[in-house]
């Protein structure tokens, strides 16, 4: 199913990108990596030629429009994502630009997309009606998966009949985060989903293509229920010190990065703010998971 935007956008070809690859390697990236762990840095690269000019002219724009190409990373194993790299789109056609970052493994896990987006940054002095006015609105988007399958780094999910094994039968899912904070992430986190919700269970699956927008609204709902489940463990642990050195791919490794990426509180605020303040605890985990938010 297209999507279509409220505003102008130039057509595809105005950037042209050569295929992902690795520092110091010709062939193109697999969408699979089975030797990967949470000790492997991936060195991503991959070169880029934008006509600036002809994307502001296409999408309504004036030369003095600010606009930018980066890359956006979501890790599914760890919860995390970030922007890897940016760089401002002068109004020049046939600009190249060399994309050389690096994105460390403890911060990985599960399935890697990268989000490529040639974005509006400043809409400059343009009077046209339909060109994009918003700071954010993609004009160019590129999105790639690679499946990061080391022994540590899948993040297991498991669906089973709720009713069966005495749990709420009608609640869709549930995470199960048990075991010691030095034990493997592995062994120690274990999503369950309802295998008598269909529509949730297509969607873990990947059986639910058809339907982008309930996938996406599944998603972002079990994303963030998810990431309130290792904030609380974080959070209700005594045991848990966020300056400890853990173990890579342990399960304290893993709370560790899920907080440092999402709050800047120190630990004990967060305790405080979680017994004293439950409610306004929950919006924040919402808030930080980014639910049902609109990507622009």
């Amino acid at each position: 199913m297209s999507v279509v935007h409220p505003y102008r956008r130039p057509a595809d070809d105005v950037v042209r990108a050569t295929p992902w690859t690795l520092a110091g390697e010709l062939t193109e990236l697999s969408d699979d990596l089975p030797d990967w762990d949470y000790d492997t840095v991936l060195p991503l690269r991959r070169t880029l030629v934008v006509d600036g000019a002809r994307a502001r002219k296409e999408a309504g724009l004036e030369d003095d429009a600010g606009l930018a190409v980066s890359v956006r990373w979501t890790a599914s194993g760890s919860l995390l994502r970030g922007r890897a790299w940016q760089e401002q789109v002068p109004p020049t056609d046939g600009v190249e630009l060399a994309v050389e970052f690096d994105l460390p493994g403890r911060d990985l896990g599960g399935t890697l997309t990268l989000d490529f987006v040639l974005v509006l940054t400043d809409p400059g002095s343009t009077t046209s009606r339909i060109a994009p006015r918003r700071p954010g609105s993609v004009l160019w988007a590129d999105r790639r998966d690679i499946r990061l399958r080391g022994d540590a780094t899948q993040f297991p999910i498991v669906v089973t009949d709720f009713a069966e094994v005495g749990y709420p039968s009608d609640a869709p899912w549930m995470l199960d985060v048990n075991g010691g904070l030095e034990d493997a992430a592995l062994g120690s986190l274990l999503l369950l989903v309802n295998e008598k919700r269909k529509s949730v269970v297509d969607v873990v699956t990947g059986r639910a293509a058809g339907d982008p927008a309930r996938s996406a609204a599944v998603l972002s709902m079990l994303r963030s229920e998810t990431l309130r489940g290792l904030v609380e463990r974080a959070v209700v642990d005594e045991a848990f010190d966020v300056s400890a050195e853990y173990p890579t791919g342990s399960t304290g490794a893993v709370l560790q990065a899920v907080l440092r990426q999402h709050f800047d509180d120190d630990l004990e605020s967060l305790r405080r703010e979680h017994t004293q303040e439950p409610a306004y605890f929950a919006a924040r985990i919402q808030a930080a998971a980014g639910l049902l938010k609109e990507e622009t």
